[in-house]
């Protein structure tokens, strides 16, 4: 069931997302056009050339505009989607599904992490389109062996895992991100009057209290200061990446978790629907 939650949860993003990643890329086209073909140019008459230099400036700003958008816009529907489903009238629906909270709520955090992930791959993307001539992919060439032989010579075997840990930790920290606001919306939404804005206040409130548990860890955890030095000054630099990016996977599935507990008790014991 699970699969069938996500195709339709897919299909009902989908509408939004792809043209918008087909956009940002024909801006890129259209940015990269515009100052090659002002640069190419002969000489114009000044209000014409003004008036070209209006209209390049106007696509390399929508460009920079578009790269922001996607995660924005990837962002606000995260939140839209999870409060209209589940926290508005079509909850009613959704909450007769033959499905378990679990399900409703993981159909969207997957949702939402790969439109995340299609963002950072549009934007590298358009950057690429961009700025990709002879001389960038000579260039590249050139320094693309150096960078590997350096990156080899420091974690040799290790870069496969290290590339899959951090893929690891960017899609934790997705879902860490869409947590944050999943378990606010339910809170809030528990109440009879004033369901956002006691959700925004619950998001504040959520935020500060993560920051203020991890500086009193943070605090408690300086005696063990020492040792984490001793340990970077005399492991392996491979050892060390794995045991940070480990670090920040552990901390991150930690407070994603504690979020998630909050969200699915909101959601299945104080859902207030009316």
């Amino acid at each position: 069931m699970l699969r069938k939650l996500m195709k339709h949860e897919l299909r009902a993003t989908a509408r939004l997302m792809l043209p918008l990643y087909l956009v940002v890329l024909l801006l890129s086209v259209g940015a990269r056009f515009s100052t090659a073909w002002l640069d190419t140019t002969p000489t114009l008459s000044p209000v014409l050339e003004k008036l070209l230099n209006l209209v390049s400036i106007l696509v390399v700003m929508g460009f920079v505009v578009g790269l922001i958008a996607v995660f924005a816009v990837a962002l606000v529907l995260m939140i839209q989607r999870f409060r209209s489903n589940l926290l508005g009238d079509e909850g009613y629906v959704m909450f007769t599904l033959p499905v378990s909270p679990h399900q409703l709520v993981w159909s969207k955090l997957l949702i939402s992490t790969l439109w995340f992930a299609g963002a950072a791959i549009v934007d590298i993307l358009a950057l690429l389109l961009l700025v990709v001539n002879q001389s960038f992919l000579s260039d590249l060439q050139e320094l693309l062996p150096r960078l590997m032989e350096r990156f080899n010579s420091y974690y040799a075997a290790h870069s496969v895992l290290v590339a899959a840990e951090v893929i690891l930790l960017c899609v934790v920290v997705a879902i860490n991100l869409c947590l944050e606001f999943y378990a606010p919306l339910s809170i809030g939404h528990s109440f009879d009057r004033h369901k956002m804005l006691l959700s925004v206040v619950f998001f504040f409130v959520i935020q500060i209290a993560s920051q203020m548990v991890g500086g009193i860890l943070l605090f408690a955890s300086t005696p063990t200061l020492d040792a984490a030095n001793h340990f970077m000054n005399t492991q392996p630099p491979e050892m060390v990446l794995h045991a940070a990016l480990w670090f920040s996977i552990l901390v991150s599935l930690v407070y994603s978790a504690v979020l998630y507990v909050i969200n699915h008790v909101m959601l299945s014991k104080k859902l207030n629907l009316e």
